[in-house]
């Protein structure tokens, strides 16, 4: 923040003139370097501060207490909306209309005083507007005078619904599905790298989460953040435009499952090219000389979610109006609405600060019904209005996947020779058991089926069936039928 005298050097004589008569300052007892002076020793006099600080009206001091909270000020757009505009004019303007005489604001009474100061600097999201209370002025302030905001930035709760789901770890095991699928087919990929839809139609009934039954082809739908993040931690790749699995597959394997749903939730969360607000649904993003910053965006909804009472449940609603009344600018730092090329289904564009609930409340609405629901880090009820933070959630936000010990054992083996597996079972495991059988259903639990071309097929890539029937063992915590060990032991025989 400039000082007060860097600031009055800054701004036209006219305007000097009328900040000494504001501030009770014969403009013609001195001019230039003089009036300069006599300005900073009377607007920097500590009496005076008061004198004219008890004068404001109200709505001026709340003014000044928020840019006093706020470092290096408030964007100039931001300030505006809430504070009155700001009108520049120019010498000629400034003696015709002589606006300080009729201010359209809080905001313009301060300018017109001096007390205020705009000016740009230089931001990791580029330059931005400022408007500020002068570095040597805003110590004199007594802002202790201003009482807290009546309405604090907290959510109220509702009360519990009656029915909610929790997908908990399902996207995790949807993954697993998918890298079954490729171990065990040859999947050529379509001129864009996608998946071509024969693969599609035998993948999707093995999948859990419904919504990619319905949508699996939709951008921004779960199937889409399944391939994106499997694609960005390196468990599969591209090669000779054929899905393969990546370098990085076998020791994200071998990490625990609370860990690889920790590290597909940081993939999300730091991705600069997965774009929310672009794969909003009912939003379309034009070309054009603009950008968002997804990450930043996520960064100030996330501390949002941090900040909740864990296990309790809230409104979306409730969640969007607070974050407009508080926080609106949480993916604008600069303030600015009518620089971005967004357009609705309908083509109509989204330009200005009225359109906030069609593209900021679209976009919060999306995060918690889609990317924050699918990695099972909020809970929604059967409506997706109402939603709560999952312990899943609390050790994501706290960036920590808690340690744990798989329990034994990790499937069944049934007389028919079908295997259920245990929902705790690691994809590892899962991995070895689709090697050398068949799936046979997802739900209520995997359900996979030894047969002879499953074990032929593991044979094939050198795995044998004494190695197989040792495994089963340890993972059946040694209950498997003796038909099925009799099978195996003369499969390899």
């Amino acid at each position: 923040m400039p000082t007060l005298r860097q600031h009055l050097a800054q701004r036209h004589s006219i305007e000097l003139r009328v900040f000494a008569q504001n501030q009770g300052i014969l403009p013609d007892e001195a001019e230039g370097e003089d009036l300069l002076t006599a300005l900073e020793q009377q607007m920097l006099n500590p009496r005076h501060v008061r004198d004219v600080w008890a004068a404001l009206p109200e709505a001026a001091r709340r003014a000044l207490a928020e840019l006093a909270r706020r470092e290096p000020g408030i964007p100039a757009p931001a300030f505006q909306r809430k504070f009155g505009e700001l009108r520049r004019m120019g010498p000629g303007r400034l003696q015709t209309e002589q606006p300080w005489k009729t201010p359209v604001g809080p905001g313009e009474i301060l300018w017109y005083l001096g007390w205020i100061t705009r000016g740009f600097q230089k931001t990791p999201e580029g330059m931005i507007e400022y408007i500020s209370i002068p570095a040597d002025l805003v110590q004199l302030l007594p802002l202790d005078e201003i009482a807290p905001e009546a309405k604090p930035a907290t959510l109220s709760p509702t009360p519990t619904p009656a029915a909610s789901r929790d997908l908990g770890e399902l996207l995790l095991d949807d993954l697993g599905t998918i890298l079954a699928y490729v171990q065990n087919h040859q999947v050529w990929l379509r001129s864009n790298g996608g998946w071509r839809m024969r693969d599609l139609q035998r993948l999707l009934p093995r999948l859990r989460l419904s919504t990619i039954r319905k949508q699996p082809l939709e951008a921004g739908g779960p199937l889409h953040l399944i391939f994106f993040s499997a694609k960005k931690l390196g468990l599969l790749e591209t090669r000779q435009r054929r899905q393969r699995f990546g370098k990085a597959l076998r020791p994200w394997l071998e990490q625990s499952r609370a860990a690889q749903m920790l590290s597909l939730f940081q993939t999300w969360r730091l991705a600069d090219d997965w774009n929310d607000l672009c794969l909003t649904p009912g939003l379309r993003c034009q070309k054009g000389a603009w950008r968002n910053d997804p990450v930043l965006a996520r960064k100030a909804l996330l501390a949002r979610l941090a900040a909740v009472q864990p296990g309790a449940w809230f409104r979306l609603d409730d969640l969007i109006a607070m974050i407009h009344e508080h926080d609106p600018d949480f993916q604008r730092p600069d303030g600015l609405y009518d620089t971005w090329y967004i357009q609705n289904a309908a083509g109509d564009f989204l330009r200005g600060f009225e359109h906030w609930p069609a593209v900021e409340g679209r976009l919060i609405r999306y995060l918690w019904q889609g990317p924050l629901f699918w990695l099972g880090a909020v809970a929604l009820d059967d409506g997706g209005e109402a939603w709560r933070l999952t312990p899943q959630g609390e050790t994501f936000l706290q960036e920590n996947a808690p340690s744990s010990t798989p329990a034994a054992p990790i499937l069944r083996v049934l007389e028919d020779f079908s295997i259920v597996l245990a929902p705790h079972i690691g994809l590892w495991d899962r991995l070895r058991v689709a090697l050398f059988s068949f799936w046979q259903a997802s739900e209520p639990a995997y359900r996979y089926r030894i047969t002879r071309r499953g074990l032929q097929r593991a044979a094939r890539r050198g795995v044998s069936s004494q190695r197989i029937l040792d495994f089963l063992q340890r993972a059946s915590g040694d209950a498997l039928p003796d038909k099925v060990i009799k099978a195996l032991e003369a499969f390899s025989a």
